[in-house]
């Protein structure tokens, strides 16, 4: 009988299968066997621009996230380096750059494209030769132009919600809930559903209220397909997703709007899976983010008339808007 092996992350190895044995004996990966495939340091060359693909910056359950620097016009830029943790998805990674890509074209006034991640470049990473089919496919990002690091400036709603175990106040997620019901209406209009609207994939940075919507990587073109459910559901939210009954059938507009929602409830403090506000949660904006998870499909799609809609209700509770700080921990550069 063949010896069972494993795929090292890092070098593509075939590893023997011992005994609580996780050491790549090739590359000296510890913990192996289950670890993300730990790329860095690394330089990586496309054409004349070289990578370096530095710490670390989060781990997820298609890609790992890395920070990284270029040159660029005799300046350093920062910028992340995501690349698939399977061969396996790669796909899903150049589904992202297409559909990000779509939308940076659509977006011609410029309006939403600070909300979305820019692609600088697709490559592959691993070995060649035989061992090509096992290459991993990665995405250089930017995540808008204004942040100089966005691994140590940008926050996902998770940190946010950490930061603020008794829920953020309902006024600091108004800003959030309106720039990510814009970016959502955007790419519903240009055909495309996200598929994956949840916290670690809504990014804030506190400082100026900049927000962006990344992980594109399961997002569909409906024209093209429609009919294909979620490939991969991230296994902390798992419930969200039942209990929006769309585990096993396409993402739909509808889906991305009750998941924002979510996203909300959860920020406030309440429970985002049963739906459940807190107390001090306004009754009018209890009503109002219960429309939006509600079983209406016309009320849930046309987010230009959520939107117009939030922004009369927060008026009448709150008078006119004014800016509202936003105070976050300060991030360490170089921590994974």
């Amino acid at each position: 009988m063949a010896q069972a092996t494993f795929t090292c992350p890092r070098c593509f190895a075939e590893v023997p299968l011992r005994d609580g044995a996780k050491f790549c004996p090739r590359c000296g990966l510890s913990d192996a066997q289950t670890s993300a495939a730990d790329t860095s340091p690394l330089q990586v060359t496309v054409g004349k621009r070289t990578y370096h693909v530095l710490d670390r910056v989060a781990i997820g359950s298609i890609c790992n996230l890395y920070r990284c620097t270029f040159d660029h016009e005799g300046r350093q830029i920062e910028s992340i380096f995501k690349i698939a943790r399977d061969a396996r998805t790669n796909d899903l990674v150049l589904n992202e750059a297409d559909l990000l890509r779509q939308l940076h074209t659509a977006d011609t006034d410029g309006k939403i494209g600070p909300f979305l991640p820019t692609v600088h470049d697709s490559l592959r990473y691993g070995e060649t030769g035989s061992g090509a089919a096992r290459q991993r496919h990665a995405n250089v990002m930017r995540f808008h132009p204004e942040i100089r690091s966005p691994a140590d400036e940008l926050y996902s709603l998770a940190e946010v919600r950490e930061a603020y175990p008794r829920g953020l106040d309902a006024r600091d997620m108004a800003w959030i809930w309106r720039r990510l019901i814009a970016v959502i209406g955007f790419a519903h209009s240009c055909q495309v559903v996200h598929g994956a609207v949840l916290p670690p994939h809504v990014l804030v940075e506190p400082r100026e209220h900049k927000l962006i919507l990344i992980d594109w990587c399961c997002a569909t073109h409906r024209p093209h397909r429609d009919g294909q459910p979620l490939n991969i559901i991230n296994g902390g939210y798992v419930n969200w997703y039942k209990r929006e009954g769309a585990a096993r059938r396409a993402p739909t507009p509808s889906l991305d709007v009750s998941m924002a929602a979510r996203c909300m409830i959860d920020l406030v403090g309440g429970n985002a899976e049963s739906a459940q506000f807190p107390e001090s949660f306004d009754p009018a904006l209890q009503r109002y983010f219960s429309r939006c998870l509600g079983s209406s499909l016309d009320v849930k799609t046309d987010v230009p008339k959520l939107l117009a809609d939030f922004d009369q209700l927060i008026e009448v509770l709150w008078g006119p808007r004014q800016f509202r700080p936003l105070t976050m921990p300060e991030k360490r550069s170089g921590k994974t």
